[in-house]
């Protein structure tokens, strides 16, 4: 079975059953303080139902769910999309003939021509927020429309996406804020804490960020569909004035969708453009790790090297620690000359490391010998280069002093015809 739950709203004990309201009963006016989540069942469904009139009729009122599915022209694969084992994260919007089912963050609705039903949660999380769209709801759906006439139903989708664009654009601010806050602090000092904080704002970055998309996917579905937009006039359908095939002209539901369209990829751009703004950060911070290591390791071998230069400074006059006759001790110059002969090798032993060791550090694209090869075949083609531009500029030179002698014939040549 399937198992559906939303946000219960539980009545003062003073009060009667939610289940004994009717249309012609008053309801709390302050309904987010009693908003409280719900167990959830296999066997039926629970919703808190909205009339046309705005008006609350029923709260957290259970409906087998066969007979719910029966009534409203539904498949049990559209009730799963709501069920609490679900993935709550994925939106969907599904028009049938004679409803809308809504699944948006925490809001999941049944939207027809002359009723809304809420689907309660299990979520505390989300019971909350839940509490304060179900008095959202009851207003706009109360409210009086001045110089044009908005559907009802349209009425209830609008009251749905401002309430889910409040939601992320609230948690979009926070997002921006903790993480710009972050950000400022580790471009003045690199701290363990820091980047550790770092990461798990981006991962909740990157969840809102998913979040966000899908549900920018979904209404730009809607509006790439104009089957779907035009099945959205229910109230048509029931006071049969136009039929789906009649009505071509879908404009109102069309800007409503696109309005929040835009605001939703705001949304994700922004957000987008805060998790690109981490990731470089995030290497930077690699660079600079990389180069702090870096410098240790060549540290170390600058050590290491030194440290195998006096090795080998002592390494010579160790042989003369041996009990062995070699002639140098009755010499005058002996001790001196050892000396001299170690600290020389240690030089040399020293310097040669360096020597390799700079070659290492500089980062090139080939080795030495390829390099120098590279060179020399540059400074050869710049002196042939430079050798046929001289050749080319004499070429030149000659061939026009050649043209000003053959003009200075032609001229005698005719002057002597004249004469």
């Amino acid at each position: 079975m399937i198992s559906v739950c939303m946000a219960a709203i539980t009545p003062p004990p003073q009060l009667k059953s939610p289940l004994d309201f009717n249309a012609n009963d008053t309801f709390p006016v302050d309904l987010t303080k009693i908003v409280k989540p719900i167990t959830p069942n296999d066997a039926y469904v629970s919703c808190t139902v909205f009339d046309i009139k705005g008006n609350v009729v029923a709260v957290s009122k259970h409906f087998p769910k066969m007979k719910f599915l029966q009534e409203h022209g539904l498949y049990p694969r559209d009730l799963r999309k709501i069920d609490t084992s679900a993935v709550d994260v994925v939106p969907s919007i599904v028009i049938r003939d004679n409803c809308i089912l809504v699944n948006l963050l925490h809001i999941k609705a049944l939207v027809t021509a002359d009723k809304v039903m809420i689907f309660d949660t299990s979520d505390p999380r989300a019971a909350s927020r839940l509490g304060l769209f179900v008095y959202d709801l009851e207003a706009k759906l109360k409210a009086q429309n001045h110089g044009w006439i908005q559907q009802y139903e349209h009425r209830a989708l609008e009251s749905i996406l401002i309430n889910v664009m409040t939601g992320l654009d609230t948690e979009l601010r926070q997002h921006l804020k903790s993480c710009g806050l972050i950000l400022a602090e580790l471009e003045d000092q690199l701290d363990r804490d820091k980047l550790q904080s770092l990461l798990v704002k981006s991962k909740a970055l990157s969840a809102f960020y998913q979040k966000a998309l899908l549900i920018r996917n979904v209404l730009d579905e809607v509006l790439d569909h104009d089957e779907d937009l035009l099945g959205m006039y229910l109230t048509d359908k029931l006071e049969k004035k136009n039929t789906k095939e009649e009505r071509t002209d879908f404009g109102e539901v069309e800007m409503l969708f696109e309005a929040y369209y835009k605001q939703c990829d705001e949304f994700v751009q922004q957000s987008e453009s805060l998790i690109s703004d981490i990731k470089s950060t995030e290497e930077i911070v690699n660079i600079i790790l990389d180069a702090n290591r870096n410098a240790l390791m060549l540290f170390e071998l600058k050590v290491t090297i030194y440290t195998l230069g006096f090795t080998v400074a002592t390494l010579l006059p160790a042989f003369y620690g041996m009990n062995l006759k070699n002639f140098i001790e009755e010499s005058n110059f002996g001790f001196g000359g050892v000396m001299v002969i170690s600290v020389m090798m240690a030089l040399f032993i020293t310097a040669a490391n360096f020597k390799t060791l700079r070659g290492v550090q500089k980062l090139t694209l080939m080795n030495p010998g390829q390099r120098s090869r590279h060179v020399r075949a540059r400074k050869d083609a710049m002196s042939n280069k430079w050798f046929f531009q001289r050749w080319r500029n004499i070429a030149r030179k000659k061939k026009l002093a050649d043209h000003g002698q053959r003009e200075v014939v032609w001229k005698w040549l005719i002057d002597e015809k004249k004469k």
